[in-house]
């Protein structure tokens, strides 16, 4: 019966269509090539057209100056229809790469559609170690964690512009986080204050590369934990690089 999986499998490599949910974006792509599909306008956006168009009509002379054969001069932004001469609305056809919600036809193999959504996320980027200004004996490591909250806003440029933008944008922010959290005593991770320049220093950074040329907008971002911790880096011949790090309570150790 293994064939009839198969067959299962490419019916549905097979399908010819694709719904774009009410919370996502999408993207339409031709032999590997996003391409522009022309925009899915919603009621309130069709209504709005056609008040316009009954405006730019009575401006022009109203219905009796596009009898046949007459072809009033109308308002930029409008072109005349060919089979009655009555106005048409460029907005109307205007075609985008980012796909609405909507249902829409593709060519099975030659065509796809690829969605994502478009919700608000709250990524957890990890944890990173910073070590502090203090000397020995008083030395102690930082251990940060941080969480980012976003939202995708150009699929296209999320898609394009960056290698897995979720993956990406985590390391990018641990990065923006050691770079800043860099040259601190101990005693200043103590300070509400260095916590929250730290969060208005990443959070100004990641908007300026993040927004303009990933697609994504940095709502905020928050500092969940800090605290005094010890790591340990141990490396073995023909292994990668293993870290462990280990929270400090007071003077309890936990390990």
């Amino acid at each position: 019966m293994s064939w009839l999986l198969d067959l299962g499998d490419l019916l549905g490599k097979l399908r010819f269509y694709n719904i774009v949910q009410e919370y996502e974006q999408g993207l339409y792509y031709r032999r590997g090539v996003a391409i522009e599909r022309r925009v899915k306008l919603n009621r309130s956006e069709l209504e709005e057209i056609a008040s316009e168009k009954k405006a730019v009509i009575r401006g022009s002379g109203g219905y009796k100056a596009f009898l046949p054969f007459r072809r009033p001069k109308i308002q930029d932004g409008y072109r005349s229809s060919k089979l009655t001469g009555f106005p048409i609305n460029s907005k109307r056809y205007r075609k985008d790469k980012i796909l609405r919600p909507g249902f829409y036809f593709h060519l099975p193999i030659i065509e796809h559609i690829v969605t994502d959504t478009a919700q608000e996320k709250v990524l957890n980027v990890g944890v990173i170690s910073i070590p502090t200004t203090d000397e020995e004996p008083h030395s102690k490591v930082v251990m940060l964690s941080c969480n980012i909250r976003y939202e995708l806003k150009d699929i296209y440029r999320a898609y394009t512009a960056v290698d897995e933008y979720e993956d990406s944008l985590k390391d990018h922010t641990l990065s923006i986080l050691a770079k800043y959290s860099r040259g601190k005593r101990y005693d200043d991770w103590k300070l509400p204050d260095t916590i929250e320049e730290l969060e208005k220093k990443v959070l100004d950074e990641l908007r300026k590369i993040v927004t303009e040329k990933w697609g994504l907008k940095i709502h905020d971002v928050y500092i969940t934990d800090h605290a005094a911790s010890t790591a340990q880096r141990h490396v073995y011949e023909g292994h990668p690089v293993i870290m462990h790090s280990v929270s400090n309570n007071d003077s309890n150790e936990k390990t």
